[in-house]
């Protein structure tokens, strides 16, 4: 420390301004590039990113929502197998017409000669919202009359 204090006073009151001054700048010029332009970065990107975790946050308030709503709902009774579904009638209804199997404990096919495009996409509705099936595999062909098609519907529950 004496070597500098004693290099420090031999230096002329010039020589020492100068010096204050470059390392006045240099203490500045470090300052700035390796704090605030960070931090201005930073600001930046975080500024951008808000609206959509604004956007995330309104969306799992809703879902937060959702989930209270449904635990009130009173508990789902244990679905019915293919073949006692079937048994009851009104699996195809609103299809008239209709021919269905029961492939398997989780699988029903559904054949239909001439249907409204309509009825058969509510019954693909139905079936997923009342029975828990989704569509493992379709076949639909347009007939002459518009809005009229056959179809050979697999639907099966996980």
């Amino acid at each position: 420390m004496s070597t500098l204090a004693t290099l420090w006073a031999a230096r002329s009151p010039r020589e020492r301004a100068a010096i204050s001054i470059t390392a006045t700048v240099l203490a500045a010029i470090l300052i700035v590039a390796l704090i605030w332009l960070p931090l201005e970065r930073a600001r930046t990107r975080l500024a951008a990113e808000l609206p959509g975790l604004r956007a995330s946050v309104a969306q799992m308030r809703l879902e937060a929502d959702e989930v209270k709503r449904l635990r009130t709902l009173p508990a789902r009774e244990a679905p019915l197998a293919p073949a006692a579904l079937l048994a009851s009638g009104t699996f195809t209804q609103g299809l008239p017409g209709a021919a269905t199997s029961a492939l398997d404990t989780r699988r029903i096919r559904l054949t239909v000669a001439d249907a409204s495009w309509n009825a058969v996409i509510a019954f693909v509705e139905r079936t997923q919202a009342a029975h828990g099936f989704s569509v493992e595999s379709a076949t639909v062909d347009a007939l002459p009359t518009t809005g009229r098609v056959r179809a050979e519907i697999v639907v099966a529950r996980p």
